[in-house]
């Protein structure tokens, strides 16, 4: 059975075993099913990579044609501070707490640096011709290391930044072809693990650095076609905003600031969703994943509003602005972060609904009123089965809602809240296919998911 044919049976399932009526907040709803995680980890642990793109592409899939939610975090500096004793505790960590993937530098912050084990990436300072085979076998070491753990590894060759600062002046010194030498380099290094992601770039627009950008990626994509490659932009801007029409772009990264935080480099950031939502409208079609804010800057609403607000864009992922990136002192204690455990329901919430299936919907007409602007922080989006047999929406904050429930499908239409900060579910009532009904969430004090769907035989 496809996941688009068994929809409104796990919604079925969803609700069977949830408490009829709407109890207090206190009571927990009581819900067991086998989840699409436990599913792909049945199978062989060496055929679930490389990642493909789905037939749409739309979304990433496993070699079992699954659907692979990315869950991703932020470990960028890993290389640079953790001893490997280190970087297992940090893997260990994130892959019980369900993110399937980290996004990781490959080279330190600077061409002067040197890694956790005092080895510089190159034997002639930031020489891309002269690689260290002491300093690579230490990331090879934490790959392999972390495919065992089945989680995809972001590597990004070269971390550029605003200026000429960290690797943008190497890069420019060594020039096209050693630029595309040390792409070959790593592509050939790299190319016998599945788990691999390639981030070109980073926080700088290629103005005088594309041609180089250009090269290393074309030399990964000769020695590695079957790995994955993106490009992270500077926000807020996604993949394709700076390169268009790459053969090598696999999928468009959208990195977003909150609208009401500074960004690095910009003021007045576009609302997130309304980014978003234009991305997914672009031709051709490409899978985009979302790079969320740093929960330092924020907090784990906004954490969790990001991550929602991706998926019911139509997005194939998101990445946790994680605080532990940069591997400081207490960097041990910020792994159990409020919005680190928000991800990880996140992953688990979603992963048990044929989310790959859903698509934003924008008509206006589904929801009558309680939506709110697209421009505010409070906006809820929602998004439905082609099918109308299942709609999803998330509220950043609790309040009624008045919904066209004749605009569903189906005989026999039943109501779920869920929390999205504890995983706690709500049954909201039934109601058959027609007329306006008003739904109000158990708080009005939390953000809320809203599921609408389907049990009836028809």
């Amino acid at each position: 059975m496809n996941r688009f044919n068994c929809a409104c049976f796990l919604f079925f399932l969803l609700l069977v075993n949830t408490f009829a009526g709407r109890p207090k907040p206190r009571k927990k709803a009581i819900i067991h099913r086998k989840t699409l995680h436990e599913v792909v980890t049945s199978y062989n642990r060496s055929t679930v990579f490389p990642l493909k793109l789905s037939k749409n592409n739309r979304y990433f899939v496993t070699q079992h044609n699954e659907p692979f939610l990315l869950n991703a975090d932020t470990g960028w500096l890993l290389f640079h501070k953790l001893r490997f004793e280190q970087a297992r505790q940090y893997i260990d960590n994130r892959h019980s707490k369900f993110f399937n993937a980290i996004f990781l530098q490959v080279l330190p912050p600077e061409p002067n640096l040197k890694n956790a084990y005092q080895s510089v990436p190159f034997n002639t300072n930031g020489d891309f011709s002269d690689p260290n085979e002491t300093y690579f076998k230490y990331v090879e070491d934490v790959v392999r290391y972390a495919n065992n753990q089945q989680m995809i590894v972001g590597l990004a060759p070269t971390w550029l930044d605003f200026d000429d600062s960290n690797w943008a002046k190497a890069q420019k010194q060594n020039g096209t072809e050693k630029c595309r030498n040390y792409g070959q380099y790593l592509g050939k290094r790299f190319s016998k693990y599945n788990n691999i992601l390639w981030i070109m770039d980073n926080n700088q627009e290629p103005i005088d650095g594309e041609a180089m950008q250009k090269s290393i990626a074309e030399g990964i994509k000769s020695a590695a076609p079957n790995h994955l490659m993106t490009y992270q932009a500077a926000s807020p801007q996604s993949s394709t905003d700076i390169l268009p029409n790459k053969t090598w772009l696999d999928l468009n990264i959208v990195n977003l600031y909150n609208k009401k935080i500074e960004g690095v480099d910009t003021n007045k950031p576009p609302q997130n969703y309304e980014f978003l939502s234009k991305e997914y409208q672009k031709k051709p079609i490409k899978a985009f994943v979302s790079g969320g804010q740093n929960e330092n800057d924020g907090n784990e609403q906004i954490v969790r509003r990001q991550a929602y607000w991706t998926i019911l864009s139509g997005g194939a992922g998101h990445c946790y602005g994680s605080s532990v990136w940069a591997f400081e002192k207490k960097w041990q204690q910020n792994l159990n972060l409020s919005g680190a455990l928000s991800m990880s329901r996140f992953y688990k919430i979603l992963n048990g609904l044929p989310w790959e299936l859903l698509r934003p919907e924008t008509s206006g007409e589904l929801v009558v009123s309680g939506q709110n602007n697209i421009d505010n922080n409070d906006y809820s989006p929602v998004a439905v089965l082609p099918n109308y047999r299942l709609a999803l929406m998330y509220m950043p904050v609790g309040h009624p809602v008045k919904i066209d429930m004749a605009k569903m499908k189906g005989s026999n239409l039943r109501v779920l809240w869920i929390n999205p900060k504890t995983n706690q579910r709500w049954a909201g009532g039934y109601f058959k296919p027609r007329a306006i009904r008003e739904l109000i969430p158990p708080t009005l004090s939390d953000d809320w998911i809203l599921l609408i769907g389907n049990v009836g035989k028809k």
